[in-house]
């Protein structure tokens, strides 16, 4: 006989109906048995614990032994930076360094260059110490103001001019071009005409008796005199003169003719290729080595007339011929000898102070029909220059400056130009715009190059 669970098993399993709330019972309870295990904190906790437990000593041995790695490559790279830095510090400073260096030995140099320019460099020019020649200061009796202008278009203001048979001759350069042309017209400006073309600078020229044409140009060792011949169907020139005493001739600066030849002035015995140059070096300088020469047309000899002259830059004739003035330039004075005296020296025997104490350095002469002496003023006195004269040393540096800055030097003032009477008095001065460098007289008139493309002239 079963038990009484069995018999109840059995009995539902013979029942349909206790048979199936019997196997609803069951599944419910299978299902209720077999649910998943739900996690909570405390099952999340240990979970943590035990996996801390069995990964956390290899865990920090790799972060140990990763830091330790970083931490080297850190350093690694800390010391290349460290070390990259300080080669980038050095190669600077040895950049510097020798910049420092390479810019102290340039200024250096530079210094040195500077000293030898300005103090030592050879110069044609030596400054040597002078004396002005002792005369009064002198008033003209009035001044002459207000100008005229004759045009000269397509040439630069003349660099020397003369009146012959109611013509003015004057020599200018061209504004493109090189040389120089010498051209003619009436003195009320009308028939502007060429009478020859040279290639050279022509520096000066004059009439002789019998209407030739006596001029200086400049070359490439000095300057030459050379004659001219011209009519209506043309002219033909020739070098007559280019050394003396087998040595070139230097810059000359000025003609005269006379009875007794062609007298010439060598503005120095040396020349810097233009007569504002040469002459402003010889200012500067004051070596006193310009000569007055005469060429002696018949017997093709030349002679010197008056040394010692510190830049030549003038001459006149008398209208008798009989005496002949200079200008020098350094000594801003006029001297006046006989025209046919020979081998003189200025301020010695035989040669007469005409005129001192010049308010500017003379450029160019010209004697009038009454005996009158005009004088042109390249440039006004410069004070800085004159209470050096005894300091040759501090001349030497302006004498040594680039030509530019010398330009600066000198500049032009008033009056413009002067008459004198055949006794050295004083009569008149002219004040205008135009340049010292030329002058011609004829009759009333006074004439000039003007600041462009004409000739100035007052009228006295």
């Amino acid at each position: 006989m079963l038990p009484l669970s069995q018999r109840s098993v059995a009995e539902g399993a013979g029942c349909p109906c206790l048979r199936g709330k019997m196997g609803t019972k069951r599944r419910k309870h299978k299902k209720k048995g077999y649910l998943p295990m739900r996690l909570g904190l405390t099952e999340i906790l240990l979970l943590a614990i035990i996996a801390l437990l069995a990964f956390g000593p290899g865990v920090s041995r790799w972060m140990d032994r990763w830091s330790r790695r970083a931490n080297v490559s850190r350093a690694e790279q800390a010391r290349r930076r460290a070390a990259w830095e300080a080669e980038r510090r050095a190669r600077r400073e040895l950049i510097l360094r020798r910049f420092r260096i390479a810019g102290w030995g340039f200024m250096a140099a530079l210094a040195l260059a500077l000293v030898y320019t300005l103090g030592f460099r050879p110069i044609e020019a030596a400054p040597q110490s002078y004396t002005l020649p002792a005369a009064a200061a002198q008033t003209a009796a009035r001044t002459v103001t207000g100008t005229s202008a004759l045009s000269l278009e397509g040439y630069l203001p003349p660099d020397c001019m003369a009146v012959q048979d109611g013509w003015l001759y004057l020599a200018a350069r061209p504004e493109e071009g090189a040389g120089s042309a010498l051209l003619r017209m009436r003195e009320d400006g009308s028939g502007l005409d060429l009478v020859f073309a040279e290639e050279r600078p022509i520096t000066a020229f004059a009439f002789d008796g019998a209407g030739d044409i006596w001029y200086t140009v400049l070359t490439e060792t000095g300057g030459a005199l050379c004659r001219a011949t011209h009519d209506e169907w043309g002219a033909s020139t020739q070098q007559v003169v280019t050394q003396m005493d087998g040595r070139p001739l230097g810059c000359l600066t000025a003609v005269a003719a006379g009875a007794d030849g062609v007298y010439f002035a060598e503005a120095a015995g040396f020349s810097l290729g233009t007569v504002e140059d040469t002459l402003r070096a010889e200012l500067m300088g004051h070596t006193a080595t310009g000569w007055v020469y005469v060429y002696d047309p018949t017997g093709r000899s030349v002679q010197r007339v008056l040394g010692g002259l510190a830049g030549a830059s003038g001459l006149a004739l008398s209208p008798e011929g009989d005496t002949l003035y200079a200008a020098d330039l350094g000594s801003r004075c006029i001297w006046a000898v006989d025209s046919a005296a020979r081998e003189l020296t200025a301020g010695g025997k035989g040669c007469t102070l005409f005129a001192g104490q010049l308010p500017g350095y003379p450029g160019a002469l010209a004697a009038g029909a009454d005996g009158t002496v005009y004088a042109a003023y390249r440039w006004a006195e410069a004070s800085w220059l004159e209470s050096r004269a005894a300091q040759p040393g501090l001349r030497g540096v302006a004498a040594r400056l680039p030509r530019s800055l010398q330009r600066g030097l000198f500049g032009s003032g008033e009056p413009l130009a002067q008459g004198y009477a055949p006794d050295g008095q004083l009569e008149e001065d002219y004040a205008g715009a135009a340049a010292g460098r030329a002058l011609a007289v004829s009759g009333n008139r006074l004439y000039l190059p003007g600041d462009g493309e004409n000739v100035v002239y007052f009228v006295f």
